[in-house]
């Protein structure tokens, strides 16, 4: 018979938790790829206490990025999907499949600023 803390601790699988851990290290159905056309809308995903987004590119490229934009925690949920990223309606900052900012719109074309903003991605 399993202690209510062993229990636990097999049971809980959100981020930062020993079985989270181990369940983020392997492949987990979320969606079917049918769900998600290129340049279409985002899709909502919950896997393992973690709120995130689905889309698939231009290019056809599948993205499960964090649902919220790092700069104001605007759900992406809402982005457009166009041009090979996703962009925040708030603003305007837009992200690749791989959780990678690709343009801020107020930020010069040579700016450096958008290489330092990332979105958790998961391949």
């Amino acid at each position: 018979m399993l202690t209510p803390e062993d229990n636990q601790l097999l049971t809980q699988t959100d981020a930062g938790t020993p079985m989270g851990d181990v369940f983020r290290r392997y492949w987990i159905p979320a969606l079917q790829t049918e769900e998600l056309v290129s340049d279409g809308k985002p899709q909502r995903v919950k896997l393992l206490g973690e709120d995130l987004v689905a889309f698939r590119d231009t290019e056809g490229k599948v993205g499960l990025v964090d649902e919220r934009c790092p700069h104001r925690g605007t759900s992406l949920y809402y982005g457009i999907n166009d041009d090979c990223g996703l962009r925040c309606m708030y603003h305007g900052w837009k992200f690749n499949t791989d959780g990678e900012c690709t343009e801020i719109p107020s930020e010069p074309t040579d700016g450096k600023f958008r290489e330092s903003v990332q979105l958790k991605s998961y391949p």
